[in-house]
């Protein structure tokens, strides 16, 4: 009777002991795994556009955009967050008994051709049914994504300077100038102008016989920018005809 005891202690304590060994092995594999997995993650810079209910935006227009709203401070800044990580992940490779494989997985990980992601999405309509009551709500969802480098936004934005910041690139370059000149920049050059002929003088409150007249004309190259708009009266414009004033 006490050898069969004696056979049944050892053989929970060799099962508590498998058990044991069974789980410092699972706990070794996955700090294992862990400790070679790489530990460096790339900060991207990201920034969303709703363009809901447009049709074909042009991605370049909205970077310019955000450019001209003071976006390249936001890079600059996270241009700096870069390569402070940059300065970091090679203190920490230096320091890594794996030197090799961290370094090798950090090169792995550097993205500068596509550190700042911009992303266009839409607002979708969904419904939802409770108690036979319908009733809706939106989501976002992500409609295109572009990436590029630090040093494409720095250039774009440096193009952009060159002429005040006044519109986008693409607008600036368009070779019909004449179909730029929307409502909202008519309104704009009469406000700025206070609805009063820049030649004559002529106070036109109610906008009868007001024109917004490109300084230099179009026909000689001339831009629908804000600079080179001005408002004449009727008259001042038949009289200016296509001649620079």
């Amino acid at each position: 009777m006490d050898l069969v005891y004696i056979q049944s202690v050892l053989s929970e304590i060799s099962l508590s002991q498998m058990i044991v060994i069974a789980i410092m092995a699972v706990v070794f594999i996955i700090l294992l795994v862990a400790g070679l997995s790489s530990p460096f993650h790339y900060p991207y810079f990201t920034h969303a556009f709703n363009v809901s209910k447009k049709r074909n935006p042009q991605i370049e227009d909205y970077i310019d955009d955000f450019l001209t709203d003071d976006g390249m401070a936001q890079i600059n800044h996270h241009q700096l967050i870069i390569d402070n990580w940059k300065k970091d992940s090679e203190k920490r490779i230096r320091r890594s008994l794996l030197r090799h494989l961290r370094k090798k997985q950090y090169l792995e990980c550097l993205d500068d051709d596509n550190a700042y992601h911009f992303i266009f999405t839409r607002n979708q309509t969904r419904y939802t049914q409770q108690y036979y009551v319908k009733s809706s709500y939106k989501v976002k969802n992500i409609d295109k994504e572009y990436g590029c480098s630090y040093e494409y936004l720095l250039r774009r934005d440096q193009q952009l300077s060159s002429i005040s910041y006044e519109c986008g690139l693409r607008a600036y370059h368009s070779k019909n100038q004449r179909r730029l000149m929307t409502p909202e920049l008519r309104k704009q050059i009469a406000e700025r102008d206070h609805y009063t002929c820049q030649v004559s003088g002529k106070y036109m409150p109610d906008g009868v016989g007001l024109h917004i007249d490109h300084i230099i004309p179009v026909s000689k190259g001339g831009k629908t920018v804000p600079s080179n708009l001005q408002v004449l009266c009727s008259k001042c414009n038949g009289h200016k005809s296509n001649q620079i004033c």
